[in-house]
């Protein structure tokens, strides 16, 4: 269960067995959800941290005439909604993209590891400042990339991200978004999407079909994304 986000931390620092064992037994259950469930609403004053074990959400916020912004991906080894220990509540609803299984951690257990393993606090520290960082290049991308841009940045940082977790071992990750749902995470119409992945597909960068993208390309992939991994703090 633990395997993709142990793999992400040991980029940033190595932990030892205590402190493996500490973070893989603090899961109280786990939980099913449909797909296009809310793991948790905005408003929400949480009590337990959930961690993705199989599937994909989103970070996303709503207005009131019901248009949705999508502000991250979360995949397996990620976690939703760490910082909530820190905050009164959810400031963003987490939804997911696809059916989907997910660890519910006890609030309680957390603090428990930032107050007496600070080495495995500091590498999930190191997780949340590299979410944030994440949230600043898609803000980056919707603000100033062109379209075909977006989508190119967007396919590297997630091969990175299936990289670091040791979710796949070449250039082919699982893709289960539809055009919508990469529409509302980078201001497109499915439309506009359509025609992006087309360009994409026609100057030989990827392919992408039956829910898997295969990045054919990738420095040609990140020439079109101007894509630096810096902001992933990856070591």
């Amino acid at each position: 269960m633990f395997d993709p986000l142990l793999k992400k931390l040991q980029h940033y620092t190595d932990l030892g067995k205590k402190e493996v064992s500490v973070l893989c037994s603090a899961p109280e259950k786990t939980r099913q959800f449909d797909k296009g469930e809310h793991i948790i609403s905005e408003g929400e004053n949480p009590v337990v941290v959930h961690m993705m074990v199989e599937g994909w959400a989103c970070r996303c916020k709503m207005l009131s005439d019901g248009r949705e912004q999508i502000m991250g991906y979360l995949i397996k080894g990620d976690m939703c909604d760490l910082h909530v220990t820190l905050l009164s509540h959810m400031d963003h609803s987490i939804r997911t993209l696809t059916s989907a299984t997910v660890a519910m951690i006890p609030q309680e257990s957390i603090e428990q590891i930032f107050e007496d393993y600070p080495r495995l606090a500091r590498a999930l520290s190191w997780s949340m400042t590299v979410d944030e960082a994440i949230t600043r290049h898609w803000i980056l991308n919707v603000g100033l990339r062109s379209a075909e841009a977006r989508v190119a940045h967007l396919f590297c940082e997630m091969l990175l991200r299936f990289q670091t977790a040791g979710l796949t071992s070449d250039n082919t990750i699982d893709m289960p978004l539809t055009q919508t749902n990469m529409g509302e995470a980078l201001g497109l119409t499915p439309v506009h999407i359509n025609r992006v992945l087309q360009r994409l597909r026609q100057k030989n960068l990827i392919t992408l079909a039956h829910k898997k993208l295969v990045v054919l390309d990738l420095e040609g992939l990140k020439e079109v994304a101007e894509f630096d991994d810096a902001y992933l703090h990856i070591r």
